[in-house]
């Protein structure tokens, strides 16, 4: 379970077990009780399986670390601007472009749905 915390934030894991423990009530005739004690089990066993997902979330880390370092460059390019108009026009620039692939990577990432 700790990995799965350390990627999760609290209140999101707790959505997660709760989703989880209703979909077992759902597909299988069990009690609320045999729900949570199945997914007690399940993750146990899931800490191995969620080793395999770790490249991909360094990945991810990585990938919004250079997205944020790209948009402060671009912000302190627009931020030394002379002239009010110029000085706005670049600031919108930036964060229509930001605003662009940030919407790009929340539709890559809604591709898993």
């Amino acid at each position: 379970m700790t990995l799965a915390l350390a990627i999760l934030k609290e209140q999101e894991y707790s959505e997660v077990l709760d989703g989880m423990k209703n979909l077992l009530k759902e597909c299988y005739p069990i009690s609320d009780e045999e729900a949570k004690m199945v997914l007690t089990k399940g993750i146990e066993t899931s800490e191995a399986l969620l080793v395999d997902y770790v490249p991909y979330i360094n990945s991810i880390v990585e990938t919004i670390s250079g997205i944020r370092s790209t948009l402060d460059k671009h912000m302190n390019q627009a931020q030394q601007q002379e002239g009010l108009d110029s000085k706005m026009i670049n600031e919108a620039a930036v964060w229509h472009a930001f605003e662009c692939m940030r919407q790009c990577y929340k539709s890559m990432a809604n591709d898993f749905v």
